[in-house]
């Protein structure tokens, strides 16, 4: 299901809202936010960001790196870049993101720059507020010169290449931003962690940066790890399946990457996806190892109470028995309106403890921090990641902390397989209760430091010969060799108890694997079999039978639905209806809020409440489509829409084109999993039957380590290319739709056999195949 209508529509709702919600944040935070006027000015094409600040400069360097670097582009236009030096590489990865998707890497960075609202209006302004507030752009400014030296020199390097991107192209025309700067790229990762971890203070979904809670909360992913005891090969095997939104910064961008600077003057080759406009992959396998992450949820975010309670002095706030002064500033925020541009002025105010985000009375405000927002570059250890050759040594990247959240899943050639709950959470006095606003006046209140590696629970070659973790709790990560919960403080872990059926049904099926080739774990990448049609759906359907007795005629009318769901196997095809019955019912009687494992109340005890869902649910289907037997591929579809930053902008078409596909809504427990828009038909207004993935599987791979360095198959929802002109637009999509992968080629010889196209930054023409 995914979206069901209520929710689908409040979504959208919300979205549209987003100017009234800058309103309401005003209201709930006068002295933090508030609105000081307008004015209207043309909304035409500016110079952009920093107009040409550095220019020379950058085609300087651009000109001797762009002999070191060449792209190739195999059959499905994947790019391979090889270089020499890392700053080569990292500089035509960023050519080549910007030759596939400029728009949305120019999008992301304008989310970076706080300056959303000047280019979609006001749904980016909560995105905008936000990054005002916790001064993503000032402060990655100031930081950016004290980075260490690789780090700047790898920032220069990308932003060097998307800037020769532009000047290569111009017919490519920037909405904002015509020329980037090196501190772009620290500002676009800390924007990056405030989309994506703001909701761990659990504060009101009001603050949410763009999106809805329930959106962003369906984000997640699986990840497997099995040991050679396992394999037919004896090597170890990895299974990568993140699920972001499909569009937007959220998607993921497929490369490989690949350098002759390495430790020790060797090379180093990196195959596997990142963010759009993220300098460096992000999950993915070199020959030695690979991993994968989902999201888990550490308390990583804290909330502190503090009272501005000084009659003669609003900035003095309480502190230690004391009184400390906030600092307090007025941002202007430009925000498209039509073919003008408005500007809105706020109050902005701060903290020791951080920036004010809200109000609890008229003296009370709420503040809240990050962890690791301004101390975390992830480049200094996804870099390290990319490198690593042995589990020591990939361990010793991870210690450095520069991941905020994530769990991590690994595998390798030594035929190591290893789980982490990877985060940056702060060390924190036991006393107080963490899941709530703390006091801000007490000094015990402060943060403590950040736990180390070692204190996160962590498994590492399990008897059972595998991990595994599907946004589920760290405890259940495998059969034998889980961590202990009474090993790490209660605040740390707060998905402890969350055992979602994702990872019922991973564990179901890693249990049984035995002697298992590479085409055996692509067959159960794409397994669909329902864990709640199997395990859950028989006990309420068993309710029938009190229902043919106490109500005989209501059970004539319900029976035809039960027998055809008793008869279904629990898998979804392309031709099942029994599945999207199933669907519907789910739907109808548990919680959209995620993870949408629980019963509605009203549900939860009525059997026959239950059952009468169930007659419901087909009636919808029949008032839709004319009968309740409709098979799920003509129903559940892929289409993609060019140039999307946000859900809210999507509207699918019923008559364009459109690919059927078998994933399934995640909290019922299928490995393929994907969140759907709802089917809608309002007469004279608008009509969308089908139901289209818009969360879900973003990047599949799966990878084999043996002693030739292995094997890999991988597939995008889409394509390549995000030019619905270009031949790889939308072709990995038939492969999605037929639930297959494409080979993956690594050695330099692989990928030159598979090269279709290859060349150096800002040549027109192709070059030999044979170049290096």
């Amino acid at each position: 299901m995914g979206l069901n209508l209520r929710l689908y529509y409040s979504y959208m709702m919300f979205l549209r809202s987003t100017a009234i919600l800058g309103f309401l944040f005003v209201a709930l935070v006068p002295w933090s936010c508030a609105w000081g006027g307008t004015a209207d000015q043309d909304a035409g094409t500016e110079s952009g960001i920093d107009s040409n600040a550095g220019s020379n400069g950058s085609m300087e360097r651009a000109a001797a790196l762009v002999a070191e670097v060449t792209i190739y582009r195999d059959g499905y236009g994947v790019p391979h870049i090889w270089g020499g030096s890392d700053e080569s590489v990292v500089f035509g990865f960023a050519y080549a993101q910007a030759e596939d998707i400029f728009w949305q890497v120019e999008d992301s960075y304008i989310l970076a720059l706080g300056r959303y609202s000047e280019v979609h209006g006001p749904r980016g302004l909560n995105s905008d507020l936000l990054n005002r507030a916790f001064e993503v752009v000032p402060r990655s400014r100031e930081d950016f010169p004290k980075l260490d030296a690789k780090a700047r020199s790898l920032c220069i390097a990308f932003t060097d290449g998307l800037n020769y991107f532009l000047a290569k192209h111009p017919s490519v025309r920037p909405r904002l931003i015509d020329h980037f700067e090196p501190w772009h790229v620290l500002a676009f990762w800390r924007q990056i962690q405030l989309e994506m971890s703001y909701r761990y203070t659990h504060l009101s979904d009001s603050y949410l940066p763009r999106n809805n809670s329930r959106i962003w909360a369906q984000v997640g992913s699986n990840g497997w790890a099995i040991a050679g005891s396992r394999t037919q090969s004896g090597g170890t095997m990895l299974f990568v399946n993140p699920h972001q939104p499909l569009f937007g910064f959220g998607q993921l961008y497929e490369a490989q990457l690949s350098g002759t600077e390495g430790r020790d003057g060797k090379p180093w080759n990196f195959t596997g996806a990142t963010f759009p406009g993220s300098p460096l992959l992000t999950i993915g396998r070199n020959r030695y190892l690979g991993w994968t992450m989902t999201t888990n949820e550490p308390d990583i975010a804290d909330v502190w109470e503090v009272r501005f309670s000084d009659t003669n002095d609003p900035l003095a706030y309480e502190y230690d028995g004391a009184w400390r002064r906030a600092t307090e500033w007025r941002e202007t925020i430009r925000i498209k309106s039509g073919q003008h541009i408005r500007e809105e002025f706020y109050i902005l105010r701060k903290t020791h403890h951080g920036p004010v985000v809200g109000k609890v009375d008229e003296t009370t405000r709420l503040v809240a921090r990050i962890s690791g927002l301004y101390e975390v570059v992830p480049m200094r250890q996804s870099l390290p990641m990319m490198k690593a050759r042995s589990l020591q040594e990939f361990r010793d990247a991870l210690s450095l902390l520069q991941l905020s959240f994530m769990n991590i899943v690994y595998a390798d050639i030594a035929g190591n397989i290893y789980y982490l709950y990877g985060a940056r959470a702060p060390r924190r006095d036991p006393r107080f209760d963490w899941s709530k606003p703390v006091d801000g006046s007490d000094p015990r209140a402060e943060w403590l430091g950040v736990h180390g590696l070692d204190d996160l629970p962590q498994v590492v070659n399990p008897r059972s010969g595998f991990v595994q973790n599907c946004n589920s709790s760290p405890y259940i990560t495998t059969d034998m060799g889980n961590p202990s919960p009474g090993e790490v403080p209660p605040y740390l872990v707060e998905d402890a108890n969350e055992h979602k059926r994702r990872a019922l049904r991973s564990l179901e099926m890693l249990r049984q694997m035995e002697n298992i080739s590479l085409d055996d774990l692509e067959r159960a990448a794409f397994d669909t079999e329902v864990y709640w049609a199997r395990h859950v759906m028989p006990q309420f359907l068993d309710e029938f039978e009190k229902v043919q007795v106490d109500a005989p005629e209501f059970a004539a009318e319900l029976e035809p639905l039960v027998e055809h769901l008793k008869a279904w196997d629990c898998r979804v095809t392309a031709d099942s209806t029994a599945a999207t019955l199933c669907e519907a019912w789910y739907e109808a009687i548990y919680e959209s809020d995620y993870p949408g494992e629980n019963l509605k109340e009203r549900y939860a005890k009525d059997p026959i409440r239950r059952l009468e869902a169930l007659n419901l649910a087909a009636a919808k289907l029949e008032r839709l489509h004319r009968t309740w037997k409709v098979p799920y591929g003509r129903l559940h579809r892929l289409q993609r829409r060019p140039d999307i930053a946000d859900l809210f902008a999507l509207r699918f078409d019923d008559r364009g084109t459109s690919l059927p596909y078998l994933g399934v809504y995640g909290p019922m427990g299928a490995i393929l999993t994907q969140y759907y828009t709802p089917s809608i038909h309002i007469p004279l207004i608008t009509s969308q039957k089908k139901r289209y993935g818009v969360v879900g599987t973003t990047y599949m791979a799966i990878y084999e380590f043996g002693p030739d360095g292995g094997m890999g198959r991988s597939v995008v929802p889409f394509g390549t290319s995000g030019d619905p002109r270009s031949t790889h637009y939308f072709d990995q999509a038939e492969l999605l739709a037929a639930c297959r992968m494409k080979p993956i080629p690594f050695t330099l010889a692989e990928v030159q056999a598979a090269t279709v196209l290859a060349y150096h930054p800002g040549e027109e023409e192709t070059i030999p195949k044979s170049i290096d």
